[in-house]
């Protein structure tokens, strides 16, 4: 049965099941999924504009965050047995697109190491790149970073629900650097944000009681005691996503 004789039906198909007669031949399913997922184009479009991103058209940005949608549909594995939920999978690529077209658009500027950037007008660029920190301490947090990521995913997997771990990467923009509210997530789930609130604080329990995050509180505990006896500046403000996860857990 075709999805224009469904639709008043189509409002209370999953995406998933719109993405399954997409990915088996029912072009017009597609229809269905953009507009049943316009409002989480929409929400991400508005987070590069309130991030001070508005070089670009936003007619353009969203057309590019459509694009990412119909590329999750296409890509969207119904036999992973570890599978997202299919916004939670199409936001990384909505996200992506958007974010390419943007540094793309950016790369192709002939920028001024002098041009004026920032909200005061007056911090130029050269200021960002001599603020760059190209030291082996910094190769060796970016290390360190990637295998905290790495432990978080195993004991996510392990010890927390499918949408408990999505809360979470929603929440501290796991894949695409954009964190959202809990408020947004529910609108995703359609629960409140309370709910989510809910949600997130449990897998958090789950998280700091596994055999992983005892071990770990006692080394940030450790970790935090050593940096305030030698003074090490930074301690909190130079945390990175996996940092601020991880403070929040313990």
């Amino acid at each position: 049965m075709r999805i224009c004789e469904l639709y008043k039906e189509v409002k209370h198909m999953t995406n998933e099941e719109l993405v399954y007669l997409y990915q088996n031949g029912d072009k017009q399913a597609l229809e269905a999924i953009l507009e049943k997922n316009k409002g989480i184009v929409n929400k991400l479009c508005n987070k590069f504009y309130l991030d001070g991103i508005n070089s670009v058209d936003r007619e353009d940005l969203e057309q590019e965050g459509y694009i990412g949608l119909i590329t999750a549909a296409d890509r969207y594995d119904f036999k992973n047995d570890k599978k997202a939920q299919f916004i939670t999978y199409a936001i990384h690529w909505i996200y992506q697109r958007m974010n390419n077209y943007i540094i793309k658009r950016d790369t192709n500027k002939e920028t001024s190491l002098n041009t004026p950037t920032g909200e005061d007008g007056k911090t130029e660029l050269i200021d960002y790149i001599e603020g760059v920190d190209y030291s082996f301490e910094n190769i060796e947090d970016r290390i360190y970073h990637k295998q905290l990521r790495q432990e978080l995913e195993e004991v996510m997997d392990n010890y927390t629900t499918l949408k408990e771990r999505e809360i979470l990467k929603l929440h501290y923009g796991w894949d695409s650097n954009k964190c959202m509210t809990l408020e947004e997530i529910g609108d995703i789930f359609q629960v409140s944000g309370e709910r989510i609130r809910q949600l997130k604080t449990a897998s958090f329990r789950k998280i700091r009681n596994s055999p992983w995050g005892m071990v770990k509180a006692r080394e940030v505990f450790i970790e935090k005691k050593r940096k305030l006896f030698y003074s090490i500046p930074g301690t909190i403000e130079n945390m990175n996503f996996a940092e601020r996860y991880l403070k929040d857990v313990m």
